[in-house]
């Protein structure tokens, strides 16, 4: 009888159903936020939009634990910021005792106007909104938001998380190409312009403002930009066919163009560019190469040539090439399972100019039947490059190599007219697991899990954050720092003397082929800039 009794109000729990309910909030004010969409994660996902009031309902939802998130144009939630990364969201027992909370974040705006020295308007100048990023464990200016001045000389960046921002202001490449025969122009004697310039009125980030930007904050600013002594660059393209023409242009290290006014005669492969303010730039020369042979792809001949501007350049000289080709050879040591592919995507991307990539990368090797699909890195312009390689599915990269160089320590450098010998990439999968419980003060704590390689700084692995525990399989091995950061961003692991500081508490763990290692770490709290 009891056991009778016991299935039937286990029955009637299994098909009882209930209700969710919860509220969008403004993290800053409390108020509620109307028409974001919620979404529940679980037996099927459910969405529904918030109501005036920020108030939401889930209906019919059966006893268990379902995962919460709402966006809204206007607002980031914890992930978007940052704070939960590959985190699960919010997680919401069902039924509850109470109504769920989800707190957004506002977005920051920066706004205001540009000036001439003599207080007119400045229009259709570009406004970039910088702050300082890390990738991969190098830190560098990236660009999260622009703008361009209207005829006031007005501008707004919206979507902006908390943070600090430099504002820069640049003469974006405006001007047209001039094709024509007879000789290049005449200089324009004392030309001036409007060169890159930070907030407020310097000439680089060393000098500039940082502008704080707290959640739901406006920052206004006011940019009086001085005018500057523009530079005209002029030089001569070899290796062009006269029917095909070339293109010359002139880019930052953003890759934005930057040029107001090219002149190039197609026929003496003369160029002048006009109008460049002070700065290091690249300058790059392509042009169609009529030589191809029948079936083989259309690639494009190509010089490049780093400047620095603070005169006028004369005489330049662009030897437009092929540029190099770069095989890659897989050797693959992973057991074969049935008819699996172990694949690898090697990639390559120049030093010095970071907005000027050379190539999205090659899977190797390519899919069976696939056709047409690039077997080996074609037409590399001389130049400097970090090389990347990572396997897709299991295994590891144990080794990354292009003849003498370890390409998972240095770059390689391509230079004009030599040959390059094959990337090697040696895949494995007998790596090592590794565990990590990370503490504060004895209790589980969220952190930053870092794996720092002392002997290949670029190779190492970042695990976190977590809530307590962090794991990773199939690492190469090697000798690590474990490593456990407070904070929201990545470390800076390619800084020596960043990690130096952290290392003090880091614990050592050799890792061998196979090992499965558990270790525990004291989270560390990072220092501020």
């Amino acid at each position: 009888m009891c056991s009778v009794l016991a299935a039937a109000i286990a029955a009637q729990q299994t098909e009882e159903k209930y209700e969710l309910r919860g509220k969008v909030v403004n993290l800053t004010t409390g108020a509620p936020v109307a028409n974001a969409l919620v979404r529940l994660g679980g037996s099927g996902d459910q969405v529904h939009f918030s109501a005036a009031d920020g108030a939401f309902v889930f209906t019919e939802l059966s006893r268990g634990n379902y995962q919460l998130t709402a966006a809204k144009p206007g607002y980031f939630n914890a992930a978007e910021l940052g704070q939960a990364y590959s985190g699960p969201p919010e997680s919401q027992s069902v039924p509850a005792d109470t109504d769920a909370v989800l707190k957004h974040t506002p977005e920051g705006i920066i706004y205001g106007t540009v000036e001439n020295e003599s207080g007119q308007p400045i229009e259709e100048l570009s406004v970039r909104v910088q702050t300082w990023q890390i990738s991969n464990g190098v830190k560098q200016l990236g660009v999260v938001g622009t703008a361009t001045t209207d005829d006031e000389g007005q501008f707004r960046v919206a979507e902006l998380r908390p943070g600090n921002y430099f504002v820069n202001f640049f003469s974006g490449g405006r001007g047209g190409f001039r094709v024509f025969s007879g000789g290049l122009p005449k200089k324009v004697q004392d030309e001036q312009g409007y060169g890159s310039q930070y907030y407020p009125g310097v000439p680089d980030v060393a000098s500039a403002t940082l502008v704080r930007i707290r959640a739901g904050s406006q920052g206004q600013i006011t940019q009086k930009l001085k005018q500057q002594k523009l530079y005209d660059i002029s030089g001569v393209v070899h290796g062009a066919s006269p029917e095909a023409g070339f293109h010359i242009s002139l880019s930052d290290d953003d890759g934005e163009r930057v040029q107001e006014t090219v002149h190039e005669d197609q026929k003496t492969g003369e160029f002048q560019i006009a109008g460049v303010p002070e700065g290091t730039y690249l300058l790059t020369a392509i042009a169609q190469d009529l030589a191809n042979l029948p079936g083989e792809p259309k690639r494009p001949l190509m010089a490049t040539l780093p400047v620095h501007v603070n005169t006028d350049l004369t005489g330049l000289v662009l030897m437009l090439g092929r540029g190099a080709n770069v095989d890659v050879s897989i050797e693959d040591e992973i057991p074969l399972h049935g008819e699996e592919i172990h694949q690898v995507t090697v990639s390559l991307a120049s030093k010095g100019f970071h907005g000027m990539w050379l190539s999205h990368g090659l899977m190797l090797p390519p899919p069976p039947g696939a056709a047409q699909v690039p077997r080996r890195f074609e037409g590399i312009a001389p130049g400097i490059y970090e090389v990347e390689a990572a396997p897709n599915g299991r295994g590891y990269v144990a080794s990354l190599r292009c003849g003498d160089v370890d390409l998972m320590r240095d770059d390689l450098t391509v230079t004009a007219g030599a040959t390059v010998p094959p990337i090697e990439v040696t895949l494995r999968d007998d790596g090592a697991s590794i565990s990590v419980q990370t503490t504060d003060n004895g209790q589980p704590a969220s952190a930053n899990v870092l794996l720092y390689s002392e002997e290949y700084p670029k190779k190492s692995i970042v695990l976190g954050p977590n809530q307590g525990n962090a794991q990773m399989d199939n690492i190469r091995p090697g000798v690590y720092k474990v490593v456990a950061l407070k904070g929201l961003r990545e470390a800076e692991f390619r800084d020596a003397e960043f990690m130096q500081k952290y290392l003090v508490q880091a614990k050592e763990v050799n890792l061998r082929p196979g090992d499965k290692v558990t270790v525990q770490v004291e989270v560390q709290a990072r220092e501020e800039e």
